[in-house]
């Protein structure tokens, strides 16, 4: 008789700590899953910020609308004064950055003779601006000011006469070098 009170008795406290080991498991694996989704956002998140930035690096160099508008103002008093440019030899996104470079120039009215593309000068990331020979040295820093206004890296600096073929005579260069990596 015993046995049939017993029985009973145990099953339910069995039945009951089912419960609750279920109730238990159910929560602790909500909170891993939990963790687990949040990992994964995190990782994707990580991913995209690693992708964007791996994009920026391989895209060519281009002169945005904002660029242009705070160079053209700055550049305005250049016009009808000679500027040359030159790009590395060899790199077709360097060529293609002075040749949007001396857009703007022309559209201001500085007179732009045919870039060189003979810059054996990689100057990583910036821009060279070179006072040759009787050039007015004013241009120099009028060019680096709108390049600074724009947020585009410049300096002036003296290269060697056979780092670029064509250099033109009494006049100010713009030496675009490759892009930074």
């Amino acid at each position: 008789m015993w046995v049939s009170i017993i029985l009973p008795a145990i099953g339910a406290l069995a039945a009951g700590g089912r419960f609750y080991v279920e109730r238990y498991e159910k929560r602790l694996s909500g909170r891993i899953t939990t963790q687990a989704i949040q990992q994964a956002r995190d990782d994707a998140s990580a991913a995209r910020t690693e992708s964007a930035a791996l994009k920026a690096k391989s895209e060519p160099r281009r002169l945005s609308a904002e660029q242009r508008n705070a160079m053209s103002p700055i550049i305005a008093a250049l016009k009808g004064r000679p500027i040359g440019l030159a790009c590395k030899m060899l790199d077709r996104e360097s060529c293609d950055y002075a040749s949007e470079i001396a857009a703007v120039l022309k559209g201001v009215g500085c007179q732009v003779p045919e870039s060189s593309a003979t810059s054996l000068n990689d100057l990583p990331g910036y821009i060279a601006i070179v006072v040759r020979d009787k050039a007015d040295p004013e241009i120099a820093n009028v060019l680096l000011t709108a390049f600074t206004a724009a947020g585009i890296p410049a300096k002036v600096e003296a290269l060697t006469t056979g780092s670029v073929g064509g250099w033109y005579q009494d006049v100010v260069h713009v030496v675009v070098g490759q892009k930074a990596r």
